[in-house]
């Protein structure tokens, strides 16, 4: 009958640490806990095109583009707008916002804080996984000014 007791204290001890490191353990920080939502909005300035693999010079180029709301703008300096349509940009899934597309292109974009490089290819049968250069990509390269 000793035997029995034991075998139920030592489930008991078992269950109570089990319960205490959990409840014990400490809190993740809110800065890991949280993801950083991707977001392109801001106005940036062209500084590198690169066109199926080849750098294509940006001097003649629009070189300001204001995101906002999957919507872009272009502009001549950081004030006067153009006169050219607003390109809309829908992003299909929620869980992929820097897979986004502009017409039937699909675009991928990449962030890394001042820096922003967008891909995209008019051949509907490529799937973009990367902002890497090749064939039948466009690359354009970024850097935020506000």
């Amino acid at each position: 009958h000793l035997l029995l007791q034991a075998g139920e204290v030592m489930r008991i001890l078992i269950a109570l640490i089990v319960i205490s490191s959990t409840t014990y353990a400490a809190p993740i920080p809110k800065s890991l806990k949280a993801k950083k939502p991707f977001d392109i909005t801001g106005m940036w300035k062209l500084v590198e095109c690169d066109s199926n693999g080849q750098q294509i010079p940006v001097e003649g180029m629009i070189r300001y583009w204001k995101f906002s709301n999957d919507q872009f703008e272009y502009y001549k300096d950081e004030k006067t707008k153009m006169d050219e349509p607003t390109t809309t940009l829908i992003t299909p899934d929620s869980v992929k916002p820097h897979l986004k597309m502009m017409g039937p292109w699909q675009c991928f974009f990449l962030r890394d804080d001042s820096r922003m490089v967008w891909v995209y290819s008019n051949d509907l049968e490529l799937t973009l996984h990367d902002c890497n250069p090749g064939p039948k990509r466009q690359i354009k390269v970024f850097e935020l000014v506000k």
